[in-house]
């Protein structure tokens, strides 16, 4: 008699709101196990999320979880994914854990701030849009390595024959390149509200491009999608005066998160189902997946080359290596 498939399992930063909260509730609704991370200032969230999150279930027997973690200290970061890899690690050995078959990193935050230091000296913006997401990424990845597809893994080739997932929702196709990734890698000194957006945009193509092209990463599908215009509480920390018409032309054009996230997770399923559908920017075959906002296959921006891959990969080692996150090579 065949073993049962474990069940997947998705881990879903920035669950709590927003796009996050959608996706997290696609993917139960089609039977994944979700790990939901979000901040928790009052340390009662957990309960909340969970009780969501199964009502999006149709197999109630699935135990949702709640992480908490402040995305905006890489050390935090930190904690929460490993602690996250040693409790569903293991999956090629004798220890029998569940593995990670996708992560979701839709963290985020709208603001006209400028450089805003967190506790360890990052910006608060790029921490959440890009920083966090690659030492989440990071972190994870011997897990999701655990779950690649070869002939040694029936149980997770019948859960994810096409594959694990990393997508970073953010700007995949639509920022423009940040040219001075040389000059002023971490943005101190001509940060403007464009140049973060770039920054962000530009600097996840190529980390996490570096990360699809590296040999002990075949087999994961890195992806980079842009969520559109969504009718979500994005822009809460804008001004007041500013957050009316933003509300405003959110009900009069924004998607709904629900919507946006019926595509958002599609790479997701079509993995869990048997293959990836979007083609590479180039039709190469390695690399990051760019999905636009409707779904279909977008291009890099001008400027991604090996010489930027390389400098930002540089930058980002130093940055996550301060908070005791290690990039191999």
């Amino acid at each position: 008699m065949a073993a049962m498939a474990k069940t997947k399992t998705a881990v879903v930063v920035g669950a709590t709101n927003g796009i996050g909260k959608a996706i997290s509730c696609r993917l139960a609704n089609d039977g994944f196990k979700i790990i939901a991370v979000g901040r928790d200032k009052d340390g009662n969230r957990g309960p909340e999320v969970i009780d969501f999150l199964s009502k999006c279930s149709k197999n109630h027997d699935v135990r949702h979880e709640f992480r908490a973690c402040d995305a905006f200290e890489l050390k935090q970061v930190k904690e929460c994914a490993e602690g996250i890899a040693s409790d569903y690690g293991g999956n090629n050995n004798s220890e029998g854990k569940d593995g990670i078959d996708a992560l979701v990193m839709t963290q985020g935050m709208a603001t006209v701030q400028s450089f805003t230091p967190t506790v360890e000296g990052n910006d608060e913006k790029l921490t959440l849009h890009f920083w966090s997401r690659a030492a989440f990424a990071t972190c994870l990845l011997p897990v999701l390595r655990d779950n690649v597809n070869d002939d040694k893994l029936a149980a997770s080739s019948a859960r994810m024959p096409g594959g694990p997932v990393v997508m970073s929702v953010l700007s995949g196709g639509v920022h423009s390149p940040y040219t001075k990734y040389g000059s002023d890698p971490e943005l101190r000194k001509h940060y403007s509200i464009k140049n973060a957006a770039d920054f962000a945009g530009f600097y996840t193509d190529l980390f996490f491009d570096k990360l699809a092209q590296m040999p002990s990463n075949k087999g994961i599908n890195f992806i980079h999608a842009a969520p559109g215009f969504v009718a979500s509480n994005w822009g809460t920390e804008m001004p007041s005066f500013l957050r009316g018409p933003i509300r405003l032309m959110q009900k009069m054009a924004g998607k709904s998160p629900e919507k946006c996230a019926n595509l958002m997770v599609q790479p997701i399923l079509q993995c869990s189902h048997g293959e990836l559908a979007l083609k590479r920017p180039n039709d190469v075959e390695e690399g990051l997946f760019i999905m636009n906002e409707d779904g279909t296959s977008g291009k890099f921006s001008k400027g991604h080359s090996v010489e930027a891959m390389s400098s930002v990969w540089g930058t980002t080692k130093d940055v996550l290596s301060k908070a005791g996150i290690c990039l191999e090579g």
